[in-house]
């Protein structure tokens, strides 16, 4: 399984000649990142924000491509005053060849034990480390423990020239981890997954 990161809190999800598109951005809403275009088979979205709902951005080929994965997901809010602010967020669970992945998007509730269960131990866990109108990086980390994820993937986070110059950098997070040698920078946008991947936090670099 081939986990791309595009930028912002947006992945490409490809396994068996199958993919789908998590959370596309409008571009002229994140400071830096140019125009979005790519291609899968499915595209699903965290929430009705323009930094993740870019559905024109993605081309699907062939819309009746049967799906091979089983999608369930949990509906929560954007921030602790149950959506007041800024609305609701879905976190998306794909179960996939055995591969259990899971996309936070842009979550801002504290979770409930029920809902940690259903997130415990999934083999990829995509979490906001950025804050700014998503939980800030010294909530996330801890949650990030909590549920116990072989491979941690931050986004959503302000890096280089890119993303809005209120997010926090990443080491906000990473830095969280130290002195574990847990921390794995790629020095591309993909990571390769499959039984074998060690444990780790997986930083993807951004590529245009």
């Amino acid at each position: 399984m081939e986990i791309c990161w595009l930028g912002h809190a947006c992945f490409k999800i490809s396994h068996n000649g199958y993919s789908v598109v998590i959370d596309p951005y409008e571009s002229r809403q994140l400071g830096g990142y140019p125009a979005l275009s790519v291609t899968a088979d499915a595209v699903l979205c965290s929430h009705e924000h323009p930094g993740h709902n870019n559905r024109a951005a993605v081309t699907i080929p062939d819309p009746t491509k049967p799906c091979p994965y089983e999608l369930s997901y949990i509906d929560t809010f954007h921030d602790t005053s149950w959506g007041l602010l800024r609305g609701k967020n879905r976190i998306h669970i794909l179960n996939w060849d055995g591969y259990k992945i899971v996309h936070m998007g842009d979550f801002g509730a504290i979770l409930t034990d029920n809902e940690k269960n259903e997130l415990f131990g999934a083999d990829v866990l995509m979490i906001a480390a950025g804050g700014f109108r998503a939980m800030p990086s010294d909530k996330t980390k801890p949650l990030a423990d909590e549920l116990f994820a072989n491979v941690v993937i931050p986004m959503h986070y302000a890096h280089g020239k890119y993303g809005n110059r209120r997010l926090e950098r990443v080491e906000a997070f990473t830095d969280q981890y130290m002195p574990l040698p847990i921390v794995k920078k790629y020095p591309g946008n993909t990571i390769t997954i499959d039984k074998s991947t060690p444990e780790q936090v997986a930083i993807l670099e951004y590529i245009p």
